[in-house]
């Protein structure tokens, strides 16, 4: 009861095992640090588990979504309430069932609705984009993503848009690391700037983040240090780099995001394990792991008790 009212608000960390295609269940497991903060500790029951056969695409104000493997089949789930929803199948005409996709999850504040977005790509150009409000029975067609940008990674809702980052389907194009935004209420896609950085960079050494409220961009191209650029004015789209993660000791790989953690640090990891960099105090530090091996995957949470029920009913 602690844990589900007192913690609900904060981002928490949720282990996952890998995902196989002979899956059918998923199981979330809660877990925790220790009073040093140096350990984090799995809990041995899972507090939810349903059928899916897929991966984890992002979260959203509380709810997390999955695409199955093939991306036909969508389901959206509340782990804190144990709670998930099949969405309706798409109807992707001639398009072939193994397409690329990108999908996001935003709230639309003029409609007090969730809508579930999805593009669908062939030969690296943008085929269409489809919308589903949550709780209607059906996808809707909207304006496709500009030409010729590919969305990749996990997006971020926040200011009312959908953020993923965006390269182009063609090396004679240059906007690698751009990033692309959607409104969920107008439904309609726009680029916005980065941060003046390089980006003639691998792209999986960029990735976008919500730091508390504010559009984030992660620079992870060294490995030494991590840049992290915050939104500061989003109207005007005027970036600050508010934090540098010094790195003492060059690792072998570079560092991957997972996410926020509590409310002022920002969980990481390589293939030597967990960090956590503090935004109050700059420090990093190592974290001790138990209750999961590394085949097993970390998602930082943003729970809420918000229950699915509701939010279907609300359309």
């Amino acid at each position: 009861m602690q844990y589900r009212c007192g913690e609900a608000e904060q981002e928490t960390p949720l282990i996952i095992p890998e995902f196989t295609v002979s899956q059918r269940a998923v199981s979330f497991y809660a877990a925790c640090d220790n009073e040093e903060g140096r350990m984090i500790q799995a809990a041995k029951i899972p507090m939810a588990k349903f059928e899916v056969k897929g991966s984890v695409c992002g979260s959203c104000n509380g709810l997390m979504y999955f695409a199955e493997f093939g991306g036909v089949r969508i389901v959206v789930s509340n782990p804190l309430r144990s709670q998930f929803k099949i969405l309706p199948s798409m109807s992707i005409g001639n398009y072939c069932p193994e397409s690329d996709k990108a999908y996001g999850l935003g709230f639309d504040t003029s409609t007090k609705t969730f809508k579930m977005v999805c593009t669908i790509y062939e030969a690296s150009t943008s085929r269409c984009t489809l919308v589903h409000t949550l709780g209607t029975t059906s996808w809707r067609e909207v304006s496709k993503v500009p030409s010729p940008y590919i969305l990749y990674g996990e997006p971020v809702f926040v200011h009312g848009f959908l953020h993923w980052l965006a390269e182009p389907s063609s090396t004679s194009e240059n906007c690698q690391g751009r990033i692309m935004a959607f409104d969920v209420s107008k439904e309609t896609f726009k680029l916005i700037p980065h941060p003046e950085i390089c980006l003639d960079k691998d792209r999986g050494q960029f990735r976008v983040l919500d730091i508390k409220g504010n559009l984030a961009m992660f620079d992870l191209s060294c490995n030494t240090k991590i840049d992290i650029w915050v939104v500061m004015d989003y109207d005007n789209k005027l970036w600050s780099r508010d934090y540098t993660v010094r790195i003492d000791t060059p690792l072998p790989d570079h560092m991957q995001v997972i996410g926020m953690w509590k409310q002022d640090e920002i969980l990481l990891t390589n293939n030597q394990g967990y960090f956590s960099y503090s935004l109050k105090t700059d420090d990093l530090k190592y974290k001790h792991t138990s209750g999961f091996s590394s085949s097993e995957k970390v998602y930082t949470h943003r729970g809420s008790l918000i229950s699915i029920s509701d939010v279907l009913e609300a359309a």
